[in-house]
């Protein structure tokens, strides 16, 4: 009689255990999983880790792939095109697909996937020598160019070129613009922008590019140039910038409301960075 009474006050001993304590018992018997302790904040997935993360120079090769991304995750979400109602089957954003996929300077972010052992495109940036020749070039093809989104879209990318007037105040030949820096819209504000325009940066100054530009159009990728220390040289509101007729162009959702100018200079006379000596 007495073990059945002492049987009875364990079971209800065990059955006032709190859940979450069986659980917490549980996992000593299984197999520990990443997920099981969070690397991030809790506003962040906990899944992502930057560390699976690395940028690759893009080639021929990944032209497909590049144009993919451009058309699903970067012309949606870009305020410029956004902002002008530019239907994403419209011819001019086709021929910036078409240059962007085969030309220029790629950086392409891939993030390894240790369960299915497979790398995913995650972000790619695009950089582009500029010259002064190109406002006019611009200017030109606006004027003979039917479509009004796309004609606004040349005009305000030459205005943005002219109005700062960095030739003649860094006195260079050239600028090293940073035309496309996207993230997939998954792993937005987890860094992989910061990462992309860091590798641009290093890139530029061990070709000995003078100046760096990047147009921000969106308050994030402000954000990006902020973190990689460049300099705001010129800022517009968007409600600035009008047509002939007077009427304001750009309608951005928020907080997209003004666009910006980052640069960042290396200065000739110090020369590149000096690379590592082999360790024999």
């Amino acid at each position: 009689m007495n073990c059945i009474k002492l049987l009875g006050r364990n079971v209800l001993k065990l059955s006032s255990i709190p859940r979450q304590s069986c659980n917490l018992q549980f996992k000593r018997f299984r197999k520990p999983s990443p997920c099981d302790v969070c690397l991030f904040p809790p506003e962040k997935k906990p899944c992502f880790d930057l560390r699976n993360v690395s940028i690759e120079i893009g080639g021929n090769k990944h032209g497909k792939i590049i144009r993919s991304f451009l058309e699903n995750q970067y012309w949606p979400r870009e305020p410029s095109v956004v902002g002008l109602w530019m239907c994403h089957n419209s011819s001019y954003l086709d021929i910036l697909s078409d240059k962007y996929a085969h030309s220029g300077d790629r950086f392409l972010a891939w993030e390894y996937i240790p369960r299915t052992g497979e790398n995913k495109l995650i972000g790619v940036c695009v950089a582009n020598k500029v010259f002064p020749w190109a406002v006019d070039e611009l200017e030109e093809w606006a004027h003979y160019t039917a479509s009004r989104p796309e004609r606004n879209r040349m005009y305000f990318c030459a205005h943005c070129i002219r109005s700062p007037n960095l030739f003649k105040k860094f006195n260079v030949a050239y600028l090293y613009d940073v035309e496309v820096l996207g993230t997939a819209a998954e792993v937005s504000g987890q860094g992989v922008g910061t990462m992309l325009l860091q590798r641009v940066l290093n890139q530029a100054e061990e070709l000995r590019h003078p100046l760096v530009q990047v147009v921000a159009v969106s308050q994030y990728t402000a954000k990006i140039c902020e973190k990689c220390e460049m300099k705001m040289e010129w800022t517009m509101d968007y409600s600035e910038f009008i047509d002939d007729s007077g009427q304001r162009v750009f309608f951005p959702r928020s907080p997209h409301q003004k666009v910006s100018i980052y640069v960042k200079y290396f200065d000739p006379k110090i020369g590149g960075r000096q690379p590592c000596l082999p360790p024999f």
